[in-house]
């Protein structure tokens, strides 16, 4: 009975992809870009890194805790520029626990006054059922044991950037793995597909920045989107609002440190029905960037990905 259960709940997972989350989503996207595409690697000209540990539902049993670590630096790869980047992240959700850690690569093309940029990555992908993790309520595990599966993982991107504007179109889980556990179920990894876009707008006030940010993400089925507006003053002090249709708002706020540290808090309240089992979702997050003094830009702070 309780790997019915389990694979009753496998096949919800898979049937209800973007409702259910398979793929972790942040307020702030839009410092994580290179982890859902690979083509923004090395496109700021300087090393980048950024973590955030996303608590959601809090208060709900078995709510998702998610923590990602997005790494990328510009190469000069064969006489050609380039990108490189690194992406780990884990997911816990209730019993189920994701690991993934990738590989990108991105090659990056003048074009007109613009930069394209395309990206491929690779890695691996790790699923673990822990059976002895017990429903809410329910005196039983779900079986004995752990199960756990790996999978090789793809995507690719594209990304466009002149002036102030930046978009971004990528899919991953390219190959749509499957992830088989034999008798207690299988599920496979939906492929996903991304749309972003920035745009920074230049005011009056030279101490402020206004900058407007969208993420969608289907999986060709359903559609989620997030639309932010992001405001920065003196280029330190960050402040933001964001809406995820028929989900949640969230609220912003970061400060950057001896201008290469930076700090972000997020606070979301869901407006579904699920508002009335949690006191909302939380996120923290950590980011360094910096660049060699010989080479260091002068858009370095016009960045839609920096504080």
């Amino acid at each position: 009975m309780k790997k019915i259960i389990l694979l009753i709940f496998l096949t919800y997972m898979t049937t209800c992809l973007v409702k259910a989350q398979q793929d972790p989503h942040y307020c702030h996207f839009m410092f994580l870009q290179p982890s859902y595409n690979p083509a923004y690697c090395g496109t700021e000209g300087m090393i980048n890194a950024v973590a955030v540990n996303r608590t959601q539902w809090a208060g709900m049993t078995g709510s998702p805790n998610t923590t990602t670590l997005s790494v990328d630096a510009p190469v000069n790869f064969l006489g050609t520029h380039s990108g490189v980047g690194l992406t780990i992240s884990n997911d816990v959700v209730g019993y189920e626990k994701n690991f993934l850690a990738k590989f990108a690569y991105a090659y990056h093309i003048n074009v007109g006054t613009g930069l394209l940029s395309i990206g491929v990555d690779a890695g691996l992908y790790n699923k673990t059922i822990d059976g002895d993790w017990q429903f809410p309520d329910e005196p039983e595990s779900i079986f004995g044991g752990k199960t756990r599966k790996m999978v090789f993982d793809l995507g690719a991107g594209l990304l466009y950037k002149v002036e102030n504007l930046t978009l971004g179109f990528s899919s991953v889980h390219a190959l749509e793995p499957e992830i088989d556990f034999s008798e207690d179920g299988k599920t496979y990894l939906a492929r996903h597909y991304y749309f972003t876009g920035a745009y920074n707008i230049p005011l009056a006030n030279a101490l402020l920045d206004l900058t407007p940010n969208v993420i969608a993400m289907s999986d060709g089925n359903t559609l989620q989107f997030d639309i932010n507006i992001n405001i920065l003053y003196n280029k330190k002090i960050l402040g933001g609002v964001t809406y995820r249709n028929k989900d949640a708002i969230a609220l912003l706020a970061g400060l950057t440190i001896m201008n290469d540290f930076r700090v972000g808090l997020a606070y979301e309240l869901g407006v579904s029905k699920l508002r009335k089992t949690n006191i909302g979702s939380f996120e923290v997050m950590l980011g360094y960037a910096f660049m060699p003094e010989r080479s260091k830009p002068a858009q370095k702070s016009r960045s839609v990905r920096f504080l």
